[in-house]
């Protein structure tokens, strides 16, 4: 079979430009954020608290940030000091759920926390590096329209985030 010398740089052409592919669970919380952020499409960028220093990214439309080979629809990135600091994101599926959950149970000690709501369960887990927010759903509230829901950030941020919040 001939490959053409047109189709042959297509091919290259569409390997050159295609996108990183960034593995959510292996983020350090260290990251530059203007360069993790660098060339997504569709990102929207708003200050959190009228602050400069602190900024959530919302990736819509997301095509580059997964978490254990799981593609979620919408990302949220979030800056503190220049630095990558968290992410959240939903889960669309129970079973998106599960996978995503299995992961966290298998890495961290997670734990009851507050009780949002009798149809979500919350869990968390924290140490000096890591804060780890996780509200799962059951399955007959995902074919409602429900979803799960994970948020993951450095703990200084966490802190001056709920710091704020308190004003």
């Amino acid at each position: 079979m001939k490959i053409k010398l047109p189709m042959l740089l297509l091919l290259f052409s569409m390997s050159c430009s295609a996108q990183p592919k960034v593995e959510l669970s292996e983020l350090r919380f260290n990251e530059d954020a203007s360069a993790m952020i660098k060339d997504v499409p569709d990102i929207h960028q708003g200050q959190l608290f009228d602050r400069t220093d602190m900024v959530s990214y919302g990736v819509s439309k997301n095509t580059m940030f997964y978490f254990k080979d799981y593609l979620p629809l919408h990302v949220e990135l979030l800056s503190y000091k220049g630095q990558l600091t968290g992410y959240a994101f939903r889960m669309r599926t129970f079973g998106d759920q599960q996978k995503v959950e299995s992961y966290f149970k298998a890495k961290y000690k997670m734990i009851p926390a507050e009780v949002k709501s009798k149809l979500v369960t919350s869990t968390k887990y924290a140490d000096d590096k890591i804060l780890v927010e996780f509200d799962a759903i059951s399955k007959e509230s995902f074919e409602k329209g429900m979803f799960g829901y994970v948020n993951v950030r450095r703990p200084d941020f966490a802190a001056e985030y709920e710091r704020l919040m308190q004003r």
